[in-house]
């Protein structure tokens, strides 16, 4: 990841689908923290991501939501 960035290939990375133990491992040792996190997220499952989105919205991860209602 580190890589892509520091040859300019890439200005951000980001993570799909990452839980909240994924999330912190990653911040905890990569060298760099995500920009991104994309999740399958609606009014219906909001409850069972709640905790990454208040880990994300903390160490500056912006969460991108997809998903339906269906």
């Amino acid at each position: 990841m580190n890589k892509v960035k520091d040859a300019g290939l890439a200005k951000s990375i980001g993570v799909s689908n990452f839980c909240l133990d994924l999330l912190q491992c990653i911040v905890k040792t990569g060298k760099r923290v995500p920009a991104v996190n994309q999740i399958r997220l609606h009014p219906y499952n909001y409850a069972s991501w709640k905790d990454v989105l208040e880990f994300s919205a903390k160490h500056g991860i912006v969460t991108e939501a997809y998903g339906s209602l269906v």
